[in-house]
């Protein structure tokens, strides 16, 4: 996947959240809810993306973070590259994609909704990504991690406004991989 790599980290920001909401507004078509997520490598290349795909693949951890982070894995062929990384998503993450956000060592995380703007939001132990990642960075073996909140945050709302939240209630199954 080959990425124009732009000069400022806030025109960087802007260019790689567009595409986490495109991710996020490609679940939403194949009617997975609205995340969506990408992975950027530290020269500014992008290197995994993805979007919600729980219903459709029966997985429950297929969030959109997971998702992204499998394919960037998939790609560079070792977690252990992915360390440092950057991780741009269409909503703050919940506490399953955090520890696996913290455990592989990325550097970064951009968000754009708050836990709290999905109407079904329901935070384990209260926490999501920020409240995780204040933890994180007081431990001295553990790799420090900077989180980003609110980015193109009105954006990312448009998007979880149109889903139709009853549908999630019914649980039910998406077949994803018919179109």
């Amino acid at each position: 996947m080959k990425a124009e790599t732009p000069r400022t980290q806030e025109q960087q920001d802007a260019h790689f959240m567009e595409l986490a909401l495109r991710q996020a507004e490609l679940a939403v078509s194949k009617g997975q809810t609205p995340f969506g997520a990408v992975v950027v490598d530290r020269d500014g290349r992008l290197i995994g993306e993805g979007h919600n795909t729980v219903r459709a693949d029966l997985d429950p951890a297929a969030h959109g973070e997971v998702v992204a982070i499998r394919d960037a894995w998939r790609r560079l062929g070792t977690w252990q590259e992915l360390a440092g990384c950057t991780l741009y998503t269409s909503c703050e993450p919940c506490l399953l994609c955090s520890f696996v956000i913290t455990q592989i060592g990325f550097g970064r995380v951009v968000f754009a909704a708050r836990g709290t703007d999905v109407p079904s939001h329901k935070p384990l132990l209260g926490a999501g990504l920020a409240k995780a990642a204040m933890w994180v960075n007081a431990q001295p073996d553990w790799a420090p991690l900077e989180v980003v909140g609110d980015f193109m945050r009105e954006r990312a709302l448009e998007i979880i406004a149109a889903f139709p939240w009853t549908q999630t209630q019914t649980r039910v199954d998406v077949d994803d991989h018919a179109s």
